[in-house]
């Protein structure tokens, strides 16, 4: 049966003295009960303290489902406290400290670094094929490195399931949603230290369901901006740590959860340019990834304009000059070249965006603020028209211009080359390189394919010598793959041909259509007559139509009023029909209102009698069940003196109430003086049997051991003798030493006497004034603490009147109103008393009226 504690300190205490006999878990036991009692419900800071010690032991023993239940019971209770989030953000702070430092030591002593666990498949697996193997493989238990590798581990797991109990317990609660950020805040550096994978996914998700779960949930915020700002950071956080690991599908997903959280109406404030500027950064790294050029661009154009306008207020409050914010937007805006410069081209016959495709193009271009999805032209035009080229580094002036203006293929390579050799150079800039030659690639054959259908292989790499011809050729398949240009390889011959598909090209596909065209043209040339009569008729079309344009003016306006008027009618209807729902919903609520206020009472009533009652079976059920555990103690102790075996009782607390109920208290105090009178008649008759048991045994040995006595006295004695002799002359020996030695040392102490004298008055002196000081000072303190109780006490007595005269003056004023409610009613029933005398009156006239009517028609 669980040990029932009056006062948390004393079970506080009490596992303070298991712990400290090793039994941590006794000690963790007796917490919990007490943590989960009913009978603590309110919070004092003893709770705290307890549940301190309780996150402790469950750290300790590694049990962190244990800790969630700790924690969720906790919650519970410090909900409706003052101090109670305070407290409950100093406990979880403590248990995740604890937990941290635990992991630090365990690494620490295993020698082992945050990679060493990069490896490990999945923290929540309590056994992996990896750990398996090796304890089938290693038998032997002093293997301590591994033993301290898999202590790691354990540790580690600890933490990641602490994290995870206290984002479960701190979700959808406004007062913690700030301690929530951090440890959501906290996981995320956990995961990157630790390069978990797995653990990021699932907090990711774990996340997600949160803020789904909030947005449905009608908890109100105190404060909605702090709320979303928080959501804010946990988003940013989530997408670095997404980068930070290389997950480039979450990161993906992060990004827009942010776009969500970002693009909320109350959000607005929380949109800082440096946050937003480490959005679009990580954006464009995943879309880098991805391949998707397009939309890094526009990542890269979203990054480029708020650098600007960041800039630009600095040159303009006087922190920069002109010249060096240029040269700080030099290297974004030439990546913004080469990011636009990237994109692939688009392909030769037009073809559109699949579904599917477009609807994933479209949820990317709303990432990077496009509200549709931009095309390649679109974006090189914007590098003119917001004067972008003006900011790039020199050496990339002219590369806008030799590839997006008119190329030349015989001069391109010579161009490129020096732009090439210097992006390669660039370390901000190397990235860009390949996207860029294969871009040039494609621009060369496509002007290429204008003037020639068949050139040379060697001729081609001649012109294409800024890249090999292995690339060459690859991207050229690329190319032709995607329907960027038409070329064919011809290896055997050593002949390139342009523009050459066949039946598929692009001139036979529109041969109907140019021939469709030519005709009409001719046919046009024939009758010109015709052309001229078409037109003949068009005009005197407009003339109709000018001549019986003012009809339709005039028609359009009276049919404008008339609907206007039309429109008035229903309006007044409709506030008609608005007051009047509006008097029946008012009158319904004022009846819903009374019943609603009836009910209220009556609950309340009910519940305060039903509390009454229930504190009554608790204190009876309390006591009987104290005297319940004596008896079961008395008994224990009896079988234990009797030496029979104590077998612990594990009834359930439900059972054992369940049966205190059926019992009488009268009944249990008559069980406990009887075992008691039984305790202690056994106890009597013990101590008679044992006392003469000793009487014996003393009396046998005593007569065992006299005469072993005597001669054990007679060595004593010769042996006395001879120690006392050695001793009384090395006593003396070393006495005539010591005096000699005092007496040399004597003299030159004398000299020091005037000295020690002087000294010991000035410090009398100084302690007996800083004596009567202090004497003063306490009397003055005394005083003052007099005074300070004495006003407080007047305080006190004044508040208390003012407090029975607000009371009187609250009791005046319901009476008053009690008064006026009375007379009201008493008006509204005269009142309603007098229409219905008016009404009978009225009946009964038009009934004497209706008689009179059918008495003449008989006559």
């Amino acid at each position: 049966m669980a040990q029932f504690f009056q006062k948390p300190e004393n079970a506080l205490k009490r596992a303070e003295e298991l712990e400290g006999v090793n039994q941590k878990v006794a000690a963790l036991d007796t917490l919990e009960n007490v943590i989960k009692s009913k009978r603590h419900r309110a919070w004092t800071p003893t709770l705290e303290l307890i549940l301190k010690k309780f996150l402790g032991l469950c750290t300790e023993r590694r049990e962190p489902r244990r800790a969630k239940e700790g924690l969720i019971q906790y919650r519970s209770i410090a909900a409706n406290a003052e101090k109670g989030p305070a407290s409950f953000l100093s406990v979880v702070n403590s248990f995740i400290n604890d937990g941290e430092a635990a992991v630090k030591e365990a690494e620490k002593k295993a020698g082992l670094g945050a990679d060493a666990v990069a490896n490990l498949q999945d923290l929540e697996a309590e056994e992996t094929p990896e750990t398996m193997m090796i304890s089938v493989l290693t038998n032997d238990l002093s293997d301590t490195g591994r033993a301290d590798r898999d202590n790691y581990v354990q540790w580690l797991r600890f933490l990641w399931e602490s994290y995870r109990a206290c984002l479960e317990v701190l979700k959808n609660n406004p007062k913690l949603e700030k301690l929530y950020a951090e440890t959501a805040n906290k996981t995320f550096k956990f995961c990157v230290k630790y390069k978990r994978k797995v653990e990021f996914r699932r907090l990711k998700d774990l996340l997600k369901n949160h803020l789904t779960n909030a947005q449905l949930s009608h908890n109100v915020s105190p404060d909605p901006e702090q709320t979303l700002r928080l959501r804010l950071d946990i988003r940013v956080e989530q997408l670095n740590a997404a980068c930070g690991l290389e997950l480039w599908q979450l990161a993906f997903e992060s990004a827009e959860e942010f776009h969500n959280v970002v693009s909320h109406p109350a959000n607005r404030k929380a949109m800082k340019g440096r946050v937003m500027m480490n959005y679009y950064d990580k954006v464009s790294q995943v879309f880098w990834v991805s391949e998707n050029y397009l939309f890094h661009a526009c990542a890269m154009q979203q990054i480029f304009t708020r650098s600007k306008r960041r800039l630009d207020g600095k040159v303009s409050k006087g922190e920069l000059t002109p010249a060096k914010a240029n040269d700080q937007l030099a290297v974004n805006a030439s990546r913004l070249l080469l990011a636009t410069l990237s994109i692939d081209l688009p392909s030769i016959n037009g073809g559109g965006l699949i579904e599917a495709d477009k609807d994933k193009h479209q949820r990317m271009a709303t990432l990077v603020q496009h509200s549709s999805v931009p095309a390649r032209r679109q974006l090189v035009q914007e590098l003119v028209s917001k004067n972008v080229l003006q900011y790039v580094l020199p050496e990339l002036a002219e590369l806008h211009k030799e590839l997006e203006g008119d190329v030349d293929p015989s001069l391109l390579s010579s161009k490129i080359t020096p732009v090439v050799k210097y992006i390669e150079a660039n370390p901000e800039l190397v990235q860009y390189l390949a996207p860029l030659k294969k871009m040039a690639l494609i621009k060369l054959v496509q002007q290429l394919s204008l003037v020639y259908v068949t050139m040379r292989i060697t001729d081609f790499a001649a012109l294409a010598n800024f890249m090999s011809l292995h690339d060459c050729e690859k991207y050229m398949v690329e190319a032709v793959a995607r329907n960027q240009t038409l070329v064919r390889l011809d290896h055997k011959n050593g002949t390139i041909h342009l523009g050459d598909r066949g039946l598929e090209s692009q001139d036979r596909r529109s041969q109907l259509t140019n021939l469709a065209k030519g005709l009409q043209s001719t046919l046009d040339l024939i009758h010109r007559d015709l052309k001229a009569q078409a037109r003949a008729q068009k005009a005197e079309a407009f003339k109709q139509l000018a001549e019986t344009l003012e009809d339709e003016r005039k028609m359009m306006s009276m049919r404008r009023q008339q609907i206007e008027q039309r429109k008035e009618i229903v309006e007044q209807e409709m506030a008609m029909q608005a007051q009047r729902e509006a008097q029946e919903k008012k009158a319904a609520e004022e009846e819903r209102r009374q019943d609603e206020e009836r009910r209220k009472e009556e609950g309340k009533k009910k519940r305060e009698e039903a509390r009454a009652q229930e504190e009554k079976d608790i204190k009876e059920l309390a006591e009987k069940k104290r005297l319940k555990e004596q008896v079961d103690a008395l008994k224990a102790e009896e079988n234990k003196k009797k030496g029979k075996v104590v077998v612990l009782n594990n009834e359930d607390e439900d059972d054992v109430e369940a049966e205190l109920k059926n019992i009488d208290k009268a009944e249990l105090i008559k069980r406990k003086k009887e075992q008691e009178e039984k305790l202690k008649r056994e106890a009597e008759e013990r101590l008679a049997s044992n006392m003469m048991k000793l009487d014996h045994l003393e009396r046998a040995r005593r007569e065992k051991e006299r005469p072993l006595l005597g001669e054990l006295l007679k060595t004593q004695l010769e042996e006395d003798k001879v120690n006392i002799e050695t001793q009384k002359r090395t006593f003396l020996e070393n006495h005539k030493k010591a005096h000699a030695t005092d007496v040399a040392s004597k003299a030159p102490l004398m000299r020091m006497m005037a000295d020690k004298d002087i000294f010991e008055k000035q410090v009398t002196a100084r302690r007996k004034t800083e004596y009567t000081r202090a004497q003063e000072f306490r009397r003055k303190e005394q005083e003052k603490e007099r005074e300070h109780r004495r006003k407080e006490e007047q305080r006190k007595e004044d508040e208390a009147f003012k407090e029975e005269e607000e009371r009187a003056q609250k009791e005046e004023e319901a009476a008053e109103k009690a008064e006026i409610m009375k007379k009201h009613r008493a008006e509204e029933r005269e009142k309603a008393d007098e229409m219905n005398k008016k009404q009978r009156e009225r009946e009964a006239e038009i009934d004497a009226r209706a008689g009179g009517g059918g008495g003449g028609g008989g006559g």
